[in-house]
């Protein structure tokens, strides 16, 4: 179950890694509101969801490969959700708690823009392999 097609959410997702890099300025500088991350972040969440589901409703898949995917999706979801919460100021249990200090320092949202780029480039690029 997909809203549109089978890669969407690693589409999302790069969109996400290139807004935070944009956010810290190390390649090109791109501020925006802080409700424009909230919005691109809620969309991840939503394109995770979908891609959870749509895991579980396809088995026919390697099972390492299923594992994997569904990792990728929990790390994305902590990180989305580390960023609703830092940029809304909602507390999000343990999130808040755990996560959004780190998110503080501009070198490790970089680290995670560049994160979100290359792991879903990767799915992205990997998919056609898959079948």
């Amino acid at each position: 179950m997909k809203l549109a097609f089978e890669a969407e959410d690693a589409i999302i997702g790069i969109a996400c890694g290139l807004l935070l890099l944009g956010l810290t300025g190390r390649f090109f500088s791109l501020k925006l509101n802080d409700w424009a991350y909230v919005i691109a972040f809620i969309a991840l969440i939503i394109s995770i969801f979908l891609d959870v589901i749509n895991e579980f409703s396809d088995l026919s898949t390697h099972f390492g490969l299923i594992m994997l995917a569904l990792l990728h999706n929990l790390v994305d979801l902590a990180i989305s959700l580390a960023f609703i919460s830092h940029f809304t100021k909602w507390n999000i249990p343990y999130i808040t708690q755990y996560l959004v200090p780190y998110l503080h320092n501009e070198s490790i949202v970089a680290g995670i823009g560049i994160f979100l780029v290359v792991s879903n480039a990767i799915w992205l690029l990997t998919m056609p392999f898959w079948y």
